[in-house]
């Protein structure tokens, strides 16, 4: 594994780490990172200081680290939604509200994690049935990414044709008065992440927290942006894998070649109509070469030999729905 400014998991639990094992442990896997992440530029990105071609190729290195699917998953998702709202919000600029703290190497820190999924929801924003009643929240998020360790939620709301979203701050307190469940848990892929399923009844909201509008379109740009990143973090999640067949490295190679051709324009924040443009993601070849180097007969059961496997695997209802739509936009 080659050196690297962002080599920072590679000893992770042992006794010389720069960060040991239990003290990510007590603070938070992602939180107890943050600071290592900024210090080495994993922000510079939404600050505005390199293209999304140079936050994706840092991503695919931290993939190849130990654990570092994990740190690289929550990272990516923090960046390209929680910014990616914030980018869209009116506070655009870095620095003109403190949630950008989250991505300015401001101690104490801040993580910020976005709520979309709810119990029935199958990716389709029109059922959300979260709801804002003056100026009082209720609903229920069963799957926020890094909101386990999370300070705020984006909270995303139905009202009548738009979807506003609010700035929630989550309460550490499991009985905290409005809200009815606070779960932490984790997954078996990516077991490092923090997900937090929580249910709320008439919480008040804080003046100014209505953060943006409608998520609606731009619930599209930010899924698309995680499946590209997808493709960074199995560019890093392969390479070991890469130097024992050629196959395989010949299809990882060819990737790589994609991603730049197809990142290489992009200037500032990467734009729905853009992004569709190279979807769907050619990342089935490598895939395959794997599931062909392991002697499987499906894609599924490469969890068999890792669980993070399942991350690129999994398809959920909404890139079923950018596949439909990038396929009506070609025949129209």
């Amino acid at each position: 594994m080659s050196e690297s400014p962002y080599h920072l998991l590679a000893k992770y639990g042992e006794k010389d780490s720069i960060y040991p094992k239990a003290v990510a442990e007590k603070k938070g896997f992602y939180r107890s990172w943050k600071p290592y992440l900024f210090a080495t530029g994993f922000y510079d990105f939404l600050l505005g200081k390199e293209s999304y071609l140079e936050f994706q190729n840092k991503i695919s290195i931290l993939a190849e680290e130990p654990n570092g699917v994990s740190l690289a998953l929550s990272c990516m998702v923090e960046v390209n939604v929680a910014g990616g709202i914030l980018l869209h919000s009116q506070y655009a600029s870095p620095g003109s509200h403190f949630l950008w703290d989250a991505f300015m190497g401001v101690t104490p820190t801040i993580i910020l994690s976005v709520g979309v999924s709810e119990p029935g929801f199958e990716g389709k924003i029109k059922k959300l049935q979260s709801t804002v009643v003056s100026n009082r929240l209720t609903g229920i998020k069963s799957f926020v990414t890094n909101g386990g360790e999370a300070n705020f939620v984006f909270w995303v709301t139905k009202s009548e044709t738009v979807n506003p979203v609010y700035i929630v701050p989550i309460p550490k307190e499991t009985n905290y008065p409005c809200v009815v469940t606070k779960e932490s848990f984790h997954t078996d892929f990516t077991p490092q992440v923090s997900h937090l399923k929580i249910q709320v009844r008439d919480l008040p909201l804080l003046p100014g927290s209505l953060l943006i509008e409608d998520y609606g379109e731009l619930g599209l740009e930010l899924r698309l942006k995680e499946l590209c990143s997808l493709v960074s973090l199995l560019i890093g999640k392969t390479k070991e894998l890469s130097k024992k067949d050629s196959d395989l490295n010949w299809e990882r190679i060819k990737l790589i070649q994609w991603r730049e051709s197809f990142l290489l324009g992009f200037q500032g924040n990467p734009t729905k109509d853009k992004l569709l443009e190279g979807f769907p993601y050619p990342i089935l070849p490598v895939l395959l070469s794997v599931k062909n180097y392991y002697k499987l007969e499906r894609l599924e059961e490469l969890k068999t030999i890792d669980p993070d496997w399942q991350l690129f695997v999994w398809e959920d209802s909404l890139t079923k729905y950018l596949t439909q739509l990038k396929k009506r936009n070609q025949t129209s």
